[in-house]
């Protein structure tokens, strides 16, 4: 339905285009008429119609005028001339106001009812345009940050091969030849959102949530879809600008965005900051950044060239750390372990910097540092050497390869404590055996331990941990089982049956046996027999 507005200060005017549409146009609503310019004006930003009939001659502000006002604050509204004969030259100076028509004084009514037939054709037109290009920028908006994410994945994972750059720089309308990255990480994740519930789940997309939506208020950038614990975005950087301005302005957008995140997340998070790069060098910018997060540190918000700053490099490779790795994999010590290999890794990440093949090869070092470290009868089971080799050297992510390097570690040490169960339970059955065959004699828990080899002391807690209950109470249960079995089954004396479970003074082995059993032996034996 089209809104007309009318106006002419003539009231028979008005009237025969209200009777026309009324009988014979069913598209068209009369929404008002003016009988001034100046009324025009205000009932055309008042009511807002599609169609404005304006006559030229109009008391006070004339209807060319009228136009002029209301084509200023509204531009879609379609203009129709209504006027005298003898005024139409003077109409025609509204030609530069884009009218759609001129009616002629007296109206025609065919001419009235073509006119807003065309003019209700044109309008329709242009609402279905504009409601296809709504639904199309709908759909554009949809698929953006899927398109986003595309272009962050291909720039992780494709080894710094960039495909159809243009086409991604023509769909964002940016410039993305330079530029560097920016991670916001769930510091506490491997703890507190370690398992996933409801509350934790809302909590994360939270994070990541108002981390992308302030990002993009304050730069024009990519955000990536959120990982694990993390996010990545990537700032499109223009290469007029040097490294300390680029630097700092990346530091000013994290503190907006961790003032933020603080305002509205109930989180601990991390942002690490990697320095401006061609975009065929994403991957060491987004590998910087992915540093700065992973340094231990007070702060929330890190830039790589600071980690540099900060810490105080070692001369040489802290070879005690690599010590203290493997002893952690013997023990089956999986935190332990973890803590020094990330400080490993850090070292050589922060002095390699520069270098990936260098990272990787210390990386191998140490991996063959410590095939061999350990024992051969675990070393020869496997631990897919192979395929850690391989993805150190396919893969030019570092977090990937530190993430497979600690999954690795991992395995090691399951098969190290493994081996090490098997080992005991070996030596507490060989243990229990000899217990079995000797518990006649006047065995001591020392004599046990140098049957296995074993220290005293470490024997006395390894037996206690493995059967529950200390060597001396272990083997008065045995012996007191072992003589109820006499008692029973045989007609022995109490004094043979003490020596034959190991107790040299009959007294005493009766005293046992009541602590034990809460009867003498010889009582005992009368209630079995009746």
């Amino acid at each position: 339905m089209l809104k007309l507005l009318i106006a002419d200060d003539e009231y028979i005017v008005n009237e025969s285009i209200k009777f026309i549409i009324d009988k014979y146009v069913d598209f068209v609503e009369v929404v008002g008429c003016a009988k001034s310019g100046r009324e025009a004006i205000e009932m055309a930003l008042d009511l807002k119609p599609d169609v404005i009939f304006m006559d030229i001659r109009m008391p006070g502000i004339n209807g060319i005028d009228a136009i002029r006002q209301i084509r200023d604050v509204d531009k879609d509204t379609k203009f129709v001339i209504i006027t005298a004969y003898e005024y139409f030259e003077y109409a025609k100076e509204a030609v530069n106001l884009d009218v759609f028509e001129y009616l002629l004084k007296p109206l025609n009514k065919q001419k009235v009812i073509k006119v807003l037939n065309d003019l209700n054709r044109v309008i329709s037109m242009k609402k279905k345009a504009i409601q296809r290009e709504l639904i199309l920028k709908e759909k554009i908006n949809k698929i953006l940050p899927i398109l986003e994410g595309q272009f962050i994945n291909s720039q992780l994972f494709n080894s710094g091969i960039i495909n159809d750059l243009q086409f991604y720089e023509e769909i964002f309308n940016t410039k993305l030849k330079n530029g560097y990255v920016i991670m916001g990480l769930i510091e506490d994740f491997s703890s507190s959102l370690k398992e996933e519930n409801l509350k934790n789940s809302l909590k994360k997309q939270k994070f990541f949530n108002v981390f992308s939506l302030e990002l993009k208020s304050i730069t024009n950038c990519l955000v990536g879809q959120p990982l694990l614990d993390r996010i990545v975005a990537y700032i499109p950087c223009d290469t007029d600008k040097n490294s300390y301005k680029i630097r700092n302005d990346s530091i000013e957008i994290a503190t907006k965005i961790i003032d933020k995140i603080r305002k509205n997340v109930d989180v601990n998070c991390k942002i690490g900051l990697g320095r401006n790069y061609s975009i065929e060098n994403f991957l060491k910018s987004y590998n910087e950044a992915y540093m700065a997060t992973s340094v231990p540190s007070k702060d929330t918000i890190i830039h790589f060239e600071d980690i540099v700053l900060s810490i105080n490099k070692q001369e040489s490779y802290p070879l005690k750390n690599e010590k203290r790795l493997i002893q952690n994999i013997m023990v089956g010590d999986i935190n332990g372990a973890i803590e020094v290999f990330e400080e490993i890794f850090l070292w050589i990440t922060i002095n390699y910097k520069e270098d990936i093949d260098k990272i990787k090869s210390s990386l191998l070092e140490l991996l063959i540092v410590l095939q061999r470290s350990i024992p051969f009868e675990i070393r020869k089971k496997d631990f897919s050497d192979k395929t850690l080799v391989i993805n150190i050297l396919k893969n030019n992510d570092i977090r990937n390869i530190k993430i497979n390097y600690i999954n690795h570690l991992k395995n090691i040490i399951q098969s190290v404590k493994q081996s090490r169960k098997q080992e005991l339970d070996g030596l507490i059955s060989k243990a229990i055996k000899y217990i079995e065959n000797n518990y006649d004699k006047n065995i001591s828990l020392d004599d046990v331990a140098k049957e296995i080899n074993m220290s005293y002391h470490y024997f006395s807690k390894f037996f206690k941990d493995s059967i529950g209950k200390n060597f001396v109470d272990y083997l008065t249960e045995l012996r007191i089982e072992k003589s109820k079995e006499m008692l029973r089954s045989s007609s022995m004396s109490i004094k043979e049956i003490s020596y034959k479970v190991g107790y040299s003074d009959p007294n005493y082995f009766s005293k046992i046996f009541k602590k034990a059993t809460g009867m003498r032996p010889t009582d005992y034996r009368i209630n079995f027999v009746s």
